[in-house]
């Protein structure tokens, strides 16, 4: 059973640049790795970032913050050095549905 939900926004790593960041998500996309924890709803959402700083941001849920480390740290940029993530545990989230 799933412990708990977080909230993971990543920044450019240091030294990193925007233009670094964006080419990297053009080139690369979402890893397989990174497709399998959304088929097996350990990422539950995510959100590409947009404006100056390219990224992305996930919601997670795992059985503790040190797994939801351990699955952030495998995500491909973040092995090569380009992004990092400020994790932050989170309680429900709900979509509003307004308008069409």
């Amino acid at each position: 059973m799933v412990g708990m939900r977080f909230m993971a926004n990543s920044r450019p790593a240091d030294g990193v640049t925007a233009s670094q960041l964006a080419e990297f998500f053009d080139e690369h996309g979402f890893s397989a790795a990174a497709w399998n924890l959304v088929r097996h709803r350990v990422v539950t959402e995510y959100a590409l970032k947009v404006g100056d700083v390219p990224g992305v941001v996930l919601f997670l849920e795992t059985e503790s913050a040190d797994e939801a480390t351990a699955v952030l740290a495998g995500l491909t940029a973040v092995q090569q050095g380009l992004i990092t993530f400020d994790l932050d545990p989170i309680g429900k989230t709900m979509s509003l549905g307004v308008g069409s």
